[in-house]
């Protein structure tokens, strides 16, 4: 019985650890094109100046030259801010956006 608290308890420990450790994990701030990185986690933001839409996803275009990709409907001329992570599609770097929202 001590033994099944003391690993009860050890697992909790390591469960706050584990959520603390995630929220502190913040995004790096890319202004762009030039400073993705391909498998890392940023935030981008800008004004959508080009939107294709297809049946499951959304090609948008920022000003900063920034290539977004999500599950989303926008209209040109939004300004949004995103995070996601760096992929490299036919020789280019884009953002999969995991999270997306509009700017006031």
């Amino acid at each position: 019985m001590n033994k099944f608290i003391i690993c009860l308890m050890i697992s909790i420990l390591g469960i706050f650890l584990l959520l603390i450790i995630s929220a502190s994990i913040q995004p790096e701030k890319i202004s762009g094109y030039s400073e993705l990185k391909e498998n890392k986690y940023v935030q981008v933001s800008g004004k959508i100046i080009s939107i294709k839409n297809y049946e499951d996803f959304s090609i948008l275009k920022l000003d900063s030259n920034i290539t977004l990709t999500c599950n989303c409907k926008f209209q040109a001329n939004s300004t949004v801010t995103a995070q996601g992570k760096v992929e490299k599609y036919q020789n280019n770097l884009q953002v999969n956006a995991d999270k997306i929202e509009i700017r006031r």
